[in-house]
């Protein structure tokens, strides 16, 4: 079985990309560099793995359509 990819940053890789382990600290950073992030119901910070990685320009930031193109379908019909 192969690893699986975590969602959100693990509190270690948020320590890292922060250079920091107090929360505090850690929102602060974020939002200097504008990340986007929330605080989970325990008040811990979470920053999805996937914004990271546009952030750094590993992955294309892509918005998926809000409904898909019926037109579409109804030219291959």
């Amino acid at each position: 079985m192969g690893a699986s990819v975590q969602m959100f940053l693990t509190s270690d890789e948020l320590a890292e990309l922060t250079d920091s382990h107090r929360r505090q600290d850690q929102a602060k950073w974020l939002r200097a560099n504008q990340f986007v992030f929330f605080y989970s119901r325990l008040g811990n910070i979470k920053v999805l793995r996937a914004h990271v990685e546009v952030q750094f320009g590993l992955r294309e930031n892509v918005s998926p359509d809000p409904e898909p193109n019926w037109a579409a379908f109804e030219k291959a019909t």
